[in-house]
């Protein structure tokens, strides 16, 4: 399979989107998380540094780069660290999500806590029971 045919995510992409539910930044970047969710049924994923696949409808983007760049590339790093992958790695959706219950916690204190969505990804079934899960 050729890399420009896969989905296309950076490292915090690769959690923080098992708890999407609908919410974001406007209808086009909403209808572009959906689509990239739909895809991962069926599609690999190629790790990225920088600007992936959800990035390209996201208001934040700037000349093709995030206005919190510095912010979000820790975050990007802590994900993959915890995940055990790799920039231009090719991985599954289905891997990710059975790494998500041995990070979990960690992440959810560095990243979920501060986060303005909070409030959203806790309410889905996924975060509820990763946050059951006493490591």
């Amino acid at each position: 399979m050729k890399e420009r045919n896969l989905i296309s995510l950076r490292g915090h992409h690769l959690i923080c989107l098992h708890f999407f539910t609908g919410e974001g930044y406007s209808s086009e970047f909403v209808e572009n998380l959906y689509a990239i969710l739909e895809r991962t049924k069926n599609e690999n994923i190629i790790i990225t540094y920088g600007a992936d696949n959800v990035c390209k409808r996201c208001p934040s983007l700037i000349d093709g780069v995030c206005k919190d760049d510095k912010e979000i590339s820790e975050m990007d790093k802590t994900a993959l660290e915890l995940l055990k992958l790799e920039i231009r790695e090719t991985v599954s959706w289905n891997e990710i999500s059975k790494s998500l219950p041995k990070i979990f916690n960690f992440w959810y204190r560095l990243y979920c806590v501060p986060c303005t969505y909070l409030g959203v990804c806790s309410n889905t079934y996924l975060f509820k029971s990763l946050r059951d899960i006493s490591i």
